[in-house]
């Protein structure tokens, strides 16, 4: 069963080993090692390619970031994702790459870049094709499990523009799937869904929905085990550097279309 935001939210902590097919070398001899660990079942982030090679934004970023850090030698290695949380906490992984989100539970056991590693976008699943932005859905109503990213957004949205709120209805457990049926059913109006899970959840549920554009972001970051601060520096400073440099720019088009930071900097965005 697919959760809310699905990897945005929080999993079981249930142990795996790593994925040997989807480890690269460490860089330079000498520098510390660090154990990366990331999932490979999550397009176009993180996934491994039809030669069984691990691939994606996530990965291209950890590797542009290695090549920055001299004193570092990056070691990439894929597991299930909730086994991911388990390594990072035990010290077995310093340092996790899954378009993660810190969560209050997270930070109590984890720490975490400043720099977000990307924006997330989402979309409304909608009966309604005609409801293409947040406007769109003034006065109508939507779902979503308060313990997700997407109804803090709506809440903060709802409070800086009343006239344009939207009727907003917590609902705890609420799988996508679920919600997709809601909409579908006539339930609600509409359902906020990262744009990247869309077209899964809506063959899978045959709901015969339609995506509004991107009418949101929700950042995601790096997670390091609580020991690591000085490689959490280091990291948050070369994401820094990539920033300015244009570099991750280059890397969010090849690898996700579009410069994320510069395409939806007006878009209701937070943690």
């Amino acid at each position: 069963m697919i959760a809310g935001l699905g990897l945005l939210s929080t999993g079981a902590l249930v142990g795996c080993a790593p994925d040997a097919a989807g480890s690269s070398a460490p860089g330079a001899s000498g520098a510390k090692t660090v154990n990366v660990v990331t999932y490979n079942g999550n397009p176009p982030y993180c996934y491994l390619d039809g030669d069984g090679n691990l691939v994606g934004y996530d990965v291209d970023v950890l590797k542009a970031v290695d090549e920055k850090l001299d004193d570092y030698a990056f070691t990439i290695d894929s597991m299930d994702f909730n086994a991911m949380v388990t390594a990072c906490e035990s010290g077995s992984a310093d340092l996790v790459s899954c378009q993660l989100v810190p969560t209050e539970e997270r930070k109590e056991k984890f720490i975490f870049c400043e720099e977000p590693l990307c924006l997330t976008p989402i979309v409304f699943a909608v009966r309604d094709p005609s409801i293409k932005t947040m406007e769109d859905m003034a006065g109508k109503t939507t779902a979503s499990n308060p313990i997700n990213y997407a109804y803090g957004l709506i809440e903060d949205y709802n409070e800086k523009y009343p006239d344009k709120a939207i009727n907003l209805q917590a609902v705890s457990e609420l799988t996508m799937a679920d919600a997709f049926k809601m909409v579908a059913s006539g339930q609600i109006d509409g359902y906020p869904t990262l744009q990247s899970s869309f077209e899964t959840i809506n063959e899978q549920t045959g709901a015969g929905l339609y995506a509004s554009d991107v009418v949101m972001c929700v950042p995601t970051y790096f997670m390091f085990n609580e020991s690591q601060t000085e490689l959490r520096d280091a990291v948050d400073k070369a994401l820094k550097d990539m920033k300015s440099d244009g570099s991750l720019a280059n890397i969010e088009k090849q690898d996700l279309g579009v410069d994320v930071f510069e395409e939806y900097k007006d878009l209701p965005s937070g943690i």
